[in-house]
């Protein structure tokens, strides 16, 4: 049935095993039998569904792999790939609501690090070495974690970035009416390479973004649960369009407006 791409892909995967010996080099019924570990009766049924698909065929007493053999492993290779990233994620990703504007493509060659209880702090950690060696940091955030709001300034400042924040106008209200986290803040802003600004972030999970790479911060209850960190442009792309859209609605705080709203 060549055309049916369901078809195909149902082939391909229930017969990979088959497939991949073949494309490795022609090979007859026996030789398929003894690569592969399988009985004659489950090879023969993989050759006549292989033949069915097109994507093998038969020359003399052997069977050799079509083009479309190669490209449906490609594919395949592509899916498994994909695959092994979503279940690394899982951890991470099951914090999400299902209607979260999570685009998949940022799984695509992705490097996943979830909290364990013998590292807790593993995944902040790899955030602050990717930030600092930048020059540029610009970030997302749905939250606020007091305990690493230091910290993520000092290691942006390790290359003298300059800092672009986007914080949820929320969290930025309980900030400033904490004396703690709003020294912090008026501190930073005196940084004329810092800017912090208030916009309502409609999604749950943190972004931060450099030169080299693009980030995704999934928080649980407890804290940080798990990042994602990718530098395909895909996922570049996607992550710069999220800060320039929200950067557009954006209002900037100031050191003047953090002083004035602690007097009141």
């Amino acid at each position: 049935m060549p055309g049916d791409g369901r078809h195909i892909e149902e082939v391909v995967l229930s017969r990979e095993g088959v497939l991949r010996a073949i494309v490795r080099e022609p090979q007859t019924k026996r030789e398929l039998t003894e690569s592969v570990s399988s009985s004659r009766s489950t090879v023969d049924r993989a050759i006549r569904e292989l033949l069915d698909a097109g994507l093998v065929r038969q020359a003399g007493g052997e069977y050799e792999a079509t083009m479309a053999a190669e490209c449906a492993l490609d594919a395949v290779g592509a899916f498994h790939d994909r695959m092994r990233t979503v279940s690394d994620a899982v951890a991470a990703l099951g914090h999400l609501p299902p209607d979260t504007p999570f685009d998949p493509v940022f799984l695509d060659g992705a490097e996943v690090q979830v909290t364990t209880p013998t590292m807790p702090d593993g995944v902040v950690e790899r955030l602050f070495e990717s930030i600092e060696d930048a020059s540029h940091v610009r970030g997302i955030a749905p939250v606020v974690l007091s305990g690493h709001l230091q910290s993520f300034y000092d290691a942006a400042k390790e290359g003298e970035a300059r800092i672009e924040m986007l914080i949820d106008g929320d969290v930025l209200d309980r900030m400033v009416a904490s004396p703690s986290t709003r020294d912090i803040l008026a501190t930073q802003l005196r940084d004329e390479q810092v800017s912090i600004s208030r916009v309502d972030v409609p999604f749950s999970f943190g972004v931060w973004i450099t030169e080299e790479e693009a980030g995704v911060v999934v928080y649980s209850d407890t804290g940080v649960r798990g990042i994602i960190v990718n530098d395909t442009d895909e996922a570049y792309a996607w992550a710069e369009q999220w800060f320039d859209d929200l950067s557009a609605a954006a209002t900037a705080l100031t050191v003047d407006g953090v002083a004035n709203a602690g007097d009141e």
